[in-house]
């Protein structure tokens, strides 16, 4: 650890060490306040150093899917916490003001990238000549810090969602007619934005739950909230009123739609496959009623789950040898589709490479050995990779090398610029039994 940095941590820990039961209640309020400013200021130095490095490319360079990806895995933090840094390091370094504002402690990081987002919605050349300024935007300028120096006398009192209402105010306030144009263009902007950043995401809470969060634009989400709305309504049935929290309600209504869907059989394929639930079940543990379930997406089920997708669902079903992986299939056909597919995924679990958290749906099925070459398409032959990784082993200059190991599941050699040894890596990520 760097030796201010190393100093500053020893005095927080000091800080830290010492009990808090004797202290007033104003020495708790004075002391989060101060590690707020510490905090902030220690945010601020972060996003520096990931702007920094992205202007260096290293996160391309040690094979990262992507800047997110690579703090994800250097800080373990997840991948909002990753977003807001870069989001951080890219406003303070565009707007030195709020960078000095936020060394200061007059704002901390929240706010900066509020007060950023607004200021960067006021153009300065562009309006130049529509408005008789000067051909350098002096007037749109000096709008630019009108505004921030504003914002930062409010930041003092407001958080940043009310920040970011009071900065479009301000701007109404000082220039009506900039405010109308700019409202019109910011709708019209945040419209194909909100469309180029469409996505839904599924991640596990660690609580035995899943997720669910993504982004449409408005026009999606009004298409959404119509098919839902409809069966989200609460109901009384014998039971007595409809227990169940709006949200609840909203829950089920999407498990029905999806549920519907699945069943009309009108799906494309998927993978080389129809559409279809695919649960692993040890067969013995199924015949005594305990069975545990692991659907293709690495997430377990409980016995009584199971059973009950056993019942109702279209399952695909596995034969497994001794060390609990699928048969091979021979050298018959030259892709991974069907049950070849399925084969290699239920024993990798998503993608292999080490350090990757891909599910087997993202997956692509690569051939250790090449087709071309007498590879055949089997579970001994295949690899399951996402596509990001899957080029990288077909990249010769990268120098990642696959094989499987003594206990046929595969093993990654680095480049002898990362490890001389070139030390087999495995992937911690998913559970192979």
């Amino acid at each position: 650890m760097d030796g201010a940095i190393g100093d500053a941590a020893a005095a927080v820990g000091a800080f830290a060490s010492r009990p808090l039961f004797g202290r007033s209640d104003e020495q708790l309020c004075t002391a989060l306040v101060d590690l707020q400013a510490l905090s902030s200021l220690t945010t601020a130095v972060m996003a520096a150093i990931v702007h920094e490095a992205v202007g260096r490319d290293l996160p391309k360079r040690l094979n990262a899917v992507s800047t997110v990806g690579w703090l994800r895995d250097l800080l373990h933090i997840s991948p909002h916490d990753a977003r807001q840094l870069v989001t951080l390091g890219d406003v303070l370094d565009s707007r030195p003001v709020l960078a000095d504002a936020v060394a200061c402690g007059v704002v901390n990081p929240g706010q900066a990238v509020t007060i950023g987002r607004i200021l960067h919605e006021i153009p300065v050349p562009d309006l130049a000549s529509d408005r008789g300024a000067d051909p350098a935007g002096g007037d749109d300028v000096d709008l630019v810090h009108r505004v921030e120096s504003t914002l930062l006398g409010y930041a003092s009192r407001f958080e940043p969602a009310l920040l970011h209402q009071l900065g479009q105010r301000v701007l109404a306030h000082l220039d009506p007619e900039l405010y109308d144009r700019r409202l019109r263009e910011r709708l019209e902007r945040e419209e194909r934005r909100a469309r180029s950043r469409r996505g839904l995401t599924l991640s596990s809470d660690g609580l035995g739950g899943i997720r669910i969060s993504g982004l449409l634009d408005v026009a999606g989400a009004a298409i959404v909230s119509a098919a839902l709305e409809p069966l989200s309504a609460p109901h009384r049935g014998a039971d007595g009123p409809d227990a169940r929290s709006a949200a609840a309600r909203r829950a089920d209504a999407l498990l029905d739609i999806c549920q519907h869907t699945l069943t009309c059989d009108r799906l494309p394929d998927s993978g080389g496959g129809a559409a279809q639930l695919t649960i692993t079940i040890d067969w013995d543990a199924l015949r005594r009623d305990v069975a545990i379930g692991q659907l293709d997406t690495g997430a377990l089920l409980t016995a009584e789950t199971t059973r009950r997708l056993a019942c109702t669902a279209q399952l695909l079903p596995a034969v497994l040898d001794g060390h609990s992986v699928p048969i091979d299939l021979g050298r018959s056909r030259r892709l991974f589709t069907g049950a070849a597919r399925h084969a290699v995924l239920l024993r990798d679990g998503g993608c292999a490479f080490p350090g990757s958290d891909k599910p087997p749906r993202w997956a692509e099925i690569h051939h250790i050995v090449a087709w071309q070459h007498g590879g055949p398409t089997n579970r001994d032959n295949g690899v399951a990779l996402c596509r990001h990784h899957h080029r990288l082993i077909h990249h010769e200059s990268a120098g990642w090398t696959v094989r499987l190991g003594p206990d046929k599941k595969p093993e990654f050699l680095p480049p002898t610029h990362l490890d001389p040894h070139r030390t087999p890596q495995r992937n911690p990520y998913h559970d192979r039994r």
